[in-house]
């Protein structure tokens, strides 16, 4: 929908449109529309006046943003996250520790993971949806005699010229704004990263 709007450069003045003709355009009822529109408002992303829909600066950064990304991917194969170390929950720690997990990091990785993840957040959930569209290298899950455990996608990358994965579980507690990276190392300790500090990955 932004970049649907942004083509009709409701960046540079308001642009005058219904939500069925919109629904019609982006091929979506006018419900879908109506509750996108209200969510993208809340987020900051859109304004609505009696002159029509505008795009706010915030919607504009991260347009170009992920033109920046998708371009790189287009010229170099690769795609850049950028994102901040943040806090995690030991979760991480907890199911990298088991042997049907590690056991299938290490021969389709290539490295057997430390026992702890390096949590990163990102802007927006758009870094993440692009990821998903990758073709990931799929750790199995499995069944014990108390739950399920589901699959994980795991994406090749590096860290600071350091090679690691990303994974991404299927089932998580964390929000979608939260990505973990995998190293065969205490990441936190090598390279002495705090909680806040940027970090950029390289996907390939």
């Amino acid at each position: 929908m932004l970049l649907f709007l942004f083509m009709k450069k409701a960046h540079l003045k308001p642009f005058a449109i219904s939500t069925s003709d919109l629904g019609e355009e982006l091929d979506m009822s006018q419900q879908n529309v109506s509750r996108r529109l209200l969510l993208l408002t809340d987020q900051g992303y859109v304004k609505r006046t009696r002159e029509g829909i505008s795009l706010t600066k915030k919607a504009r950064k991260e347009i170009a943003s992920l033109y920046a990304s998708m371009k790189r991917i287009f010229e170099e194969g690769q795609m850049e996250i950028q994102g901040t170390v943040t806090k995690g929950i030991g979760e991480g720690r907890y199911y990298l520790d088991m042997p049907q997990y590690k056991k299938q990091m290490k021969k389709k990785l290539g490295f057997e993971p430390y026992p702890g993840t390096l949590n990163i957040k990102i802007k927006g959930t758009w870094q993440r949806e692009q990821l998903l569209q990758q073709e990931p290298i799929i750790i199995t899950g499995f069944k014990d005699k108390k739950r399920t455990y589901g699959d994980l996608f795991a994406y090749k990358c590096k860290l600071e010229n350091h090679e690691c994965a990303l994974i991404v579980p299927l089932r998580t507690h964390h929000g979608p704004n939260i990505l973990e990276i995998v190293c065969p190392f205490n990441i936190r300790k090598k390279l002495g990263k705090k909680d806040g500090q940027r970090v950029k990955v390289i996907i390939w």
